[in-house]
């Protein structure tokens, strides 16, 4: 009995088959051929979205740091500074500028952060921040003729925080 059933689908299989219209095959294979394409287009597109940066990217483009002399306070001296800087946000997104920080020898060419300011300030994208400030310390840490590197540190909308430094040479100049 289970012989003849085999010999019944074996013989089953010898049936002629019909062949798929030409047409129907050229429609068939020219619409994979388009899910496939808008497919690929979408993995592309995607791809190329989320490896383009995101967030803030600053360039610094000018920073100029001075010496303006002492001052007598009392039985002490003070010592007088400016440090101005040019920041532009070439990124996507906003950014704050958090911490600007200068860094370098003191008068003992001892390396440290001389001075620390936090300005806290929101650059746009494609907009450009400038500003100048005046500070004074105890002892002349920051000496003219010397480099100094300035650190600028900033977040951006994804929590991210990034620095860009800059070396720069003190000047002296009239205060």
């Amino acid at each position: 009995m289970v012989l003849r059933k085999l010999v019944m689908v074996h013989t089953m299989g010898r049936r002629r088959l019909r062949a798929i219209s030409p047409v129907i095959a050229a429609v068939v294979l020219i619409g994979v051929a388009i899910a496939g394409a808008l497919l690929l287009g979408y993995y592309m597109t995607t791809s190329i979205k989320s490896s383009s940066p995101k967030g803030a990217a600053i360039a610094v483009s000018g920073v100029e740091l001075y010496y303006l002399g002492k001052y007598k306070v009392g039985y002490s001296y003070k010592y007088h500074y400016m440090v101005s800087v040019k920041i532009a946000n070439s990124g996507s997104n906003s950014a704050t500028v958090t911490e600007i920080k200068i860094i370098g020898p003191d008068r003992n060419d001892k390396w440290g952060d001389r001075y620390t300011l936090n300005p806290n300030n929101q650059i746009l994208p494609g907009e450009t921040y400038s500003d100048t400030w005046n500070f004074y310390l105890s002892y002349q840490d920051i000496q003219p003729g010397k480099t100094y590197v300035v650190k600028i540190t900033y977040t951006d909308p994804y929590g991210s925080t990034k620095s860009v430094s800059v070396n720069v040479m003190c000047q002296r100049g009239v205060g």
